[in-house]
């Protein structure tokens, strides 16, 4: 009789507990609020006179660093920073020596707790770059190409290209995620993407190292036929936030897409289904979302014109 009551608990419980934790999802992804735009002044001009595009901002560990890439075109980005000063955003300058160039895309920035800087470079074999940032001179050092992650693969027969386009680095600089996405090709050019999912890499013994079975057991419930990119971990490496968008829904001059949140109890655990986040929405081109470090603002862009996006963020209260 134990037996088949102990067996009738475990059935129930482990029903039971999934919607529980979809539940606690739900509500933790509901405590952002306030959809608000964050202001980068002293901006450059683009062409139209207007401040420059910033996208795909990332916040540095200890706050004082606000990077981004800028727009000029979906195969043309380049990178920028902006400092906090007085409690207000004020640009600084592009991002180099030897970063930007006129083009190709640089973006996607990351930065860990002890200064190793990481971003998509389009240029290299394998998309994404890391070196050194220096917070007293802005400046990167010691470029360098990741070759751990997979190389960029293109099947002109098929008319398709694979590569990597997202970064995320974790605060204590363990693991190195990205996005394997795929794309249509027009003859040579890009052209639209059709998947993406989000993998990592891990450090060891100094150096990174992929385990593509792990990563797609840890990311299971994360990817989808959808695509998943643009990534932000939490410090403890226990949350992420990332971007969703159903490929269906690129249309010309309405895009929608939206940020998913989901929470593990531990980081050799799996995370479980994710939700979206109700205070930005689903009706919006959003992507890039990047949360700060005491975990109470998310960053994220937001198209808010054709060829222009702006930074805005939702907050929560400490947890």
């Amino acid at each position: 009789m134990h037996k088949l009551t102990d067996f009738l608990a475990s059935v129930y419980f482990g029903m039971a507990t999934p919607l529980v934790l979809a539940d606690t999802l739900a509500s933790k992804a509901a405590a952002f609020k306030a959809p608000q735009e964050v202001i980068v002044h002293d901006l450059p001009l683009d062409k139209d006179g207007d401040g420059i595009s910033t996208e795909e901002p990332f916040l540095s560990r200890d706050g004082k660093f606000l990077f981004f890439n800028s727009g000029e075109s979906e195969n043309h980005k380049d990178l920028h920073y902006a400092k906090l000063q007085d409690e207000r955003w004020v640009y600084q300058a592009e991002m180099g020596p030897g970063v930007n160039t006129p083009d190709d895309v640089e973006g996607n920035p990351t930065l860990d707790s002890a200064g190793n800087f990481y971003f998509v470079d389009s240029k290299f074999p394998h998309m994404i770059r890391g070196g050194t940032f220096h917070s007293v001179t802005g400046e990167l050092s010691d470029l360098y190409e990741v070759q751990e992650v997979p190389k960029k693969e293109v099947q002109l027969f098929r008319q398709q290209i694979f590569g990597n386009m997202g970064v995320e680095v974790s605060a204590d600089g363990d693991l190195l995620f990205f996005d394997r996405a795929a794309w249509q090709l027009r003859l040579i050019a890009l052209g639209q993407i059709f998947a993406s999912d989000i993998y990592f890499l891990e450090r060891k013994a100094g150096r990174w190292a992929y385990d593509e079975a792990k990563a797609k057991r840890i990311m299971a419930a994360i990817n989808t036929d959808d695509c998943e990119y643009a990534e932000s971990l939490s410090t403890d490496t226990l949350e992420i936030f990332f971007t969703r968008l159903d490929p269906r829904n690129i249309k010309p001059g309405n895009v929608r897409s939206k940020i998913m949140y989901s929470s593990r109890n531990a980081i050799t655990e799996p995370f479980p289904k994710p939700v979206a986040i109700p205070a930005i929405g689903e009706s919006d081109f959003v992507e890039a979302p990047s949360i700060s470090a005491d975990g109470q603002a998310l960053y994220y862009h937001k198209l808010v014109r054709q060829g222009t996006f702006r930074i805005f963020k939702v907050s929560r209260k400490a947890y």
